[in-house]
């Protein structure tokens, strides 16, 4: 047998060894399962914190205010099931009052004009939510609200307030 003989059958006989066997790592497996969870959640926006009416003129009969910061603008994220309604509302908690007299203004006093895709507009209530705006399933209502106070001739003098809270229902 000549030397180049031998070395080629060295070489197959390596070549079919490295065929035929398989790796240590293919014969050794585990599966891993991933998971990723998604949560609802929202995120609420909006451009100022603070409402107020200003009622300079003597006139004789009611009028209509409007706010004094101008519109209010109003943006919710959310993520939440695909088919469900996601209701945004205002809801306040009392009267408009004067902490120094303890006078009260209804706040039925208070309503707004909505713009944008989903909104309404309406009037506030502390016995029931007002519905501020409506969307089916995850994604972005972006609103503007005008408030108007109704002002009324026989309510008396003073710095009156209110709290409204934004809920948010279906998320």
């Amino acid at each position: 047998m000549g030397k180049s003989y031998k070395i080629m059958v060295i070489f197959l006989c390596l070549f079919n060894f490295l065929l035929l066997t398989k790796p240590v790592l293919a014969q050794n497996t585990a599966t891993v399962s991933l998971t990723a969870k998604v949560e609802k959640r929202t995120r609420i926006e909006i451009n100022t914190g603070f409402i107020s009416f200003t009622v300079a003129s003597q006139t004789r009969g009611p009028q209509r205010i409007p706010a004094s910061e101008g519109s209010f603008e109003l943006t919710v994220k959310m993520t939440s099931n695909y088919n469900s309604t996601v209701n945004i509302w205002l809801l306040a908690s009392y009267d408009l009052t004067d902490s120094s007299t303890g006078y009260t203004i209804p706040i039925e006093t208070i309503s707004w004009q909505a713009s944008g895709s989903g909104f309404y507009s309406g009037q506030l209530s502390k016995s029931a939510p007002a519905l501020v705006a409506k969307r089916l399933g995850s994604g972005t209502l972006r609103g503007t609200l005008n408030f108007f106070f109704a002002e009324d001739p026989n309510f008396a003098p003073g710095t009156y307030q209110a709290t409204v809270t934004i809920l948010i229902e279906g998320v």
